[in-house]
């Protein structure tokens, strides 16, 4: 078995190395230090595929792999890791989400936009007797006789 890695995984890394390099390891303690959300950074990240890695391309992601995905998240954490705690939220909890039980409606207007850096998203996930601790959530939706819930 071949574990190198492919062309298309080194390039990746190598985006999301030289915009960390760059960009966002410069401005990090800017932003630790203001906490002003670093929308620049993320939208250029955006832009070069890094918001949608995993993402088809048919809802404006790059389509790659895991491996990509992980290869992007080491070089973007190494710069910053409130940068690339923004990636993974958005790459992980929020396109896959919607991706896996989304409609088409919902995948084109929510995912696509992500994933090409022209939005943010975002996840709650807090209860008072849990905080953020997903195992001892209690709350649940219940579909209403009127659609709502």
């Amino acid at each position: 078995m071949d574990f190198s890695f492919t062309e298309e995984q080194l390039m990746i890394q190598d985006v999301a190395r030289r915009i960390a390099q760059e960009k966002i390891a410069p401005s990090a303690e800017y932003f630790d230090r203001t906490g002003e959300f670093p929308l620049e950074n993320i939208q250029l990240l955006g832009q070069n595929g890094l918001m949608g890695i995993e993402v088809p391309e048919q809802y404006g992601g790059a389509g790659m792999d895991p491996i990509s995905y992980v290869l992007a998240m080491i070089e973007i954490a190494a710069a910053d890791c409130a940068h690339s705690t923004i990636v993974s939220v958005n790459n992980s909890l929020f396109c896959n989400g919607i991706l896996q039980n989304g409609s088409e409606q919902q995948k084109q207007k929510y995912v696509r936009a992500i994933a090409e850096g022209k939005a943010i998203g975002a996840f709650a996930l807090t209860e008072p007797q849990s905080g953020s601790d997903a195992t001892a959530m209690r709350c649940r939706a219940v579909k209403q006789a009127n659609g709502s819930f």
